[in-house]
């Protein structure tokens, strides 16, 4: 199943599977909030701590759809699935923080996140390129067409525990501010074509929110005649508190067995309620276009330009400005890791994302290397975006109390931009302190039950090695 299949919309938060399990970096909390670093301190470079930019669409890569002179619409048509979504995202963490005490862990962060996405589905693609002779006497569902986007702030404290020598939990609230959004209401779109003179019946029920400075233009009748943004003010835009949500995250890290580790997090259940700027559209009405079969002429702009006469002169249209609530896609992290050496770890990812009551998952086989005594690698395979070809890389430097960290999931985007469906990077600098400083406290700290290569400067020492150590420090930390 891919990351968008068997209708409904997805708005996909980010792909960052591959960065899941690089404990050592600590925006891997992000994703687990159960995870610790080793480090008693870490501060987000302001600005560089953390961006993050993605490109994705589930269907095809520019170079399949336009060649030297020609658009290859025909080929790409055969390529969409039910349900195609295309996104582009931003993400900047302004403020980054995070402190350990003895067996708690507490994070602080800001992260400005913006993203726009379209979903379309491929029927609708189908009939626009080869018309409509395949569907005579059926009625085809076009309800997944929704635009949207949406830019937020937010506020974000957490906190972990160390349960025991196997279990560690933790937990992060969220305090959401919307600065603008358009996003799609209950909506109902059918075709139907005639067997007896191949016309056209739509079918509209469409309703479209946005939270935006923007005036629309009504005709006596009270239609709509024109949209204008507003003049914007940056400042208020900035600090727009009318907007608010909250958000929760939850995630665990157990330690299995020796070598055998599992963890799993559920993130952003939650919701932002919609109160400024508003405007409601509601479209609603029938419309037929009698024609011949229209395989041939769907693609001329005469017909485009009088199909779409045809639905502006038929359509109910009205506008009110109400309150409206948006729920937060549910992300849940499911992730195994195998420690195969003292320097190599094995795991496996499974990214699940559950929006009005669909799920689309996506999956992440990953190995971890300690490639020097502060640095860190990742090479990761994944299936995103239904595709397989997703080679992703990670590495991250901790040097003098600076780490810098880079993580993609698709490398080879970067080098063939135009052949790819995913494109999408990951990097900042943090400041490290407090580091382990010697096998005894970097011991210690494993013997709390972190991920083989969670968190410190260093990977920690192989499990096993030190069990009789482990247990005398575990049994001299609850006496303390």
């Amino acid at each position: 199943m891919g990351l968008l299949s068997h209708g409904g919309m997805l708005l996909q938060a980010q792909q960052a599977n591959t960065l899941y399990l690089m404990h050592a970096v600590p925006q891997s909390n992000l994703l687990n909030p159960a995870i610790q670093i080793q480090c008693k301190y870490y501060v987000g470079i302001p600005i560089l701590s953390s961006l993050h930019l993605n490109y994705s669409n589930t269907a095809f890569t520019y170079n399949q759809l336009a060649s030297q002179d020609t658009w290859n619409i025909e080929k790409v048509s055969g390529q969409t699935h039910r349900m195609d979504l295309y996104t582009g995202e931003f993400q900047l963490h302004p403020v980054s923080l995070g402190y350990r005490h003895k067996l708690l862990y507490f994070t602080f962060n800001v992260a400005e996140k913006a993203q726009l996405y379209q979903t379309i589905p491929g029927n609708m693609v189908q009939m626009a390129v080869h018309g409509n002779g395949a569907m005579v006497g059926e009625t085809s569902r076009f309800d997944g067409f929704r635009p949207g986007g949406y830019h937020s702030r937010e506020y974000s404290m957490g906190i972990s525990k160390v349960l025991g020598p196997y279990l560690t939990a933790g937990l992060r609230a969220k305090l959401l501010f919307g600065k603008a959004n358009l996003t799609t209401g209950n909506t109902r779109l059918r075709a139907s074509t005639a067997e007896e003179n191949f016309a056209v019946l739509l079918e509209t029920d469409y309703r479209l929110n946005s939270s935006f400075p923007m005036t629309l233009t009504e005709d006596a009748e009270g239609n709509i005649t024109g949209a204008e943004l507003d003049e914007i003010d940056m400042a208020r835009y900035l600090m727009n508190r009318g907007n608010m949500g909250f958000g929760l995250d939850f995630g665990l890290v157990y330690k299995y067995m020796e070598f055998i580790t599992l963890s799993a997090s559920v993130l952003d259940l939650g919701l932002i309620r919609w109160k400024t700027d508003l405007n409601n559209i509601h479209g609603i009405g029938d419309f037929e276009y009698t024609g011949t079969d229209l395989s041939t002429e769907i693609i001329s702009n005469d017909f485009l330009n009088e199909m779409l006469d045809s639905i502006i002169n038929t359509i109910d249209m009205t506008t009110t400005h109400e309150p409206y609530t948006y729920t937060l896609p549910t992300q849940i992290f499911l992730a195994g890791s195998y420690r195969y050496s003292e320097k190599i770890a094995i795991g496996l990812v499974n990214r699940n994302v559950i929006y009005k009551s669909k799920v689309h998952s996506s999956f992440t086989l990953s190995a971890q290397a300690d490639l020097a005594e502060k640095f860190m690698g990742t090479v990761s395979w994944s299936y995103l975006n239904n595709s397989l070809l997703n080679l992703g890389i990670g590495i991250a430097y901790h040097g003098k109390g600076i780490q810098f960290h880079a993580v993609t999931d698709n490398l080879s985007g970067f080098f063939y931009p135009f052949d790819t469906r995913t494109l999408n990077l990951r990097v900042g600098f943090n400041l490290l302190l407090g580091c382990p400083r010697n096998k005894r406290e970097k011991m210690q700290d494993q013997a709390l039950g972190r991920l083989p290569g969670g968190g410190h400067c260093p990977y920690p020492e192989k499990p096993g090695k030190k069990s009789k150590e482990r247990r005398k420090s575990v049994q001299k930390l609850n006496r303390f």
